[in-house]
């Protein structure tokens, strides 16, 4: 990372925003913020986000990059941000979907596939000079395996259970917790306004039962091989066959827990015997801050949408 300017990098989910101001002198100052919302306007949420952390320490000739979830050719008006923060010191705008940061922050320079899986979850691949996103479409129609994916196939099982639809689950001990009347569980859910981070809450929940509870080991189980699905679409979109040395690596919540990781392992290592199955070299902020330093050749720099400030353009930073 080039440390000649500073970096404000904005790893922005669905679960929690979290902002680092990277600068030469100092330790990095870090703030978190609520989850981003990804049915309204991204952008504005952004802004936000920049002003406040550079409210708390201000700087000069600051350097935006910003992996965001939901974000798309036509949402992503680094231009708009960088307009709307250029008064903070803000003089150059890095935006890309969070598949990209999360990519770089798991793999760096190596090539091959990454999957981001938290709240959400996409998978992202590189090959000699092309890449390929794989799921990264949302909870309403993708997102499979993902930590919302787990959370709403567990609440499903419950009332399963609950209507003896299904076989018992201690999934819906965990749901009767919550929700003592669970008739109006849908109701309180459906309201809720960060409903998507609280299915998705369940899922930590439901990887725990998973060795003492057969539902939860089914859905589990399933989540892997959509994982694990997904990786090798990723790979073989981008020219990779199974005799080849991919490196594959992972990051996100859900796959912190080797109750998840290790049955992914081995679903990919038998897919892909000759492959690098590394643990991620950073978090995604660390792949976010080597955004604004992305080659021009490299396979993900097309995926990149900037916006910088020229020399009579640029202002100083207010105190």
């Amino acid at each position: 990372m080039n440390t000649t300017l500073p970096i404000l990098a904005v790893d922005a989910g669905q679960s929690s925003i979290r902002a680092r101001l990277h600068q030469m002198a100092g330790p990095a100052f870090q703030m978190d913020f609520p989850p981003l919302l990804t049915d309204q306007p991204l952008m504005p949420q952004l802004e936000s986000v920049i002003r406040e952390v550079l409210l708390q320490r201000p700087a000069a000739n600051v350097r935006v990059a910003a992996g965001l979830s939901g974000l798309t050719p036509l949402n992503a008006d680094a231009a708009g941000v960088l307009d709307a923060s250029r008064d903070r010191g803000v003089t150059a705008v890095y935006l890309v979907h969070d598949s990209v940061s999360g990519y770089l922050g798991c793999l760096g320079d190596r090539r091959g596939s990454a999957v981001a899986a938290g709240t959400g979850v996409v998978t992202l691949a590189t090959g000699t000079s092309s890449y390929s996103r794989v799921d990264g479409w949302g909870n309403i129609m993708g997102d499979a395996g993902s930590g919302y994916w787990i959370g709403r196939a567990g609440l499903e099982a419950a009332m399963r259970a609950h209507d003896r639809r299904g076989v018992h689950t201690a999934i819906l001990d965990l749901l009767h917790e919550d929700f003592p009347n669970l008739e109006t569980a849908y109701i309180d859910i459906q309201s809720h306004p960060e409903r998507i981070a609280f299915v998705a809450s369940y899922a930590r929940k439901i990887i725990d039962l998973s060795p003492h509870d057969k539902v939860s080991a089914h859905i589990v189980d399933r989540a892997t091989d959509e994982l694990a699905l997904s990786v090798g679409a990723s790979l073989r979109n981008t020219w990779w066959d199974p005799g080849s040395c991919p490196s594959i690596s992972w990051a996100g919540s859900i796959l912190s827990n080797p109750l998840m990781s290790g049955p992914l392992h081995l679903k990919l290592k038998q897919a892909w015997p000759n492959a690098e199955i590394l643990p991620p070299q950073g978090g995604p902020l660390d792949g976010v801050a080597r955004i604004p330093d992305l080659p021009v050749d490299h396979p993900l720099h097309p995926l990149l949408h900037i916006s910088t400030a020229t020399a009579l353009e640029l202002k100083p930073a207010k105190a």
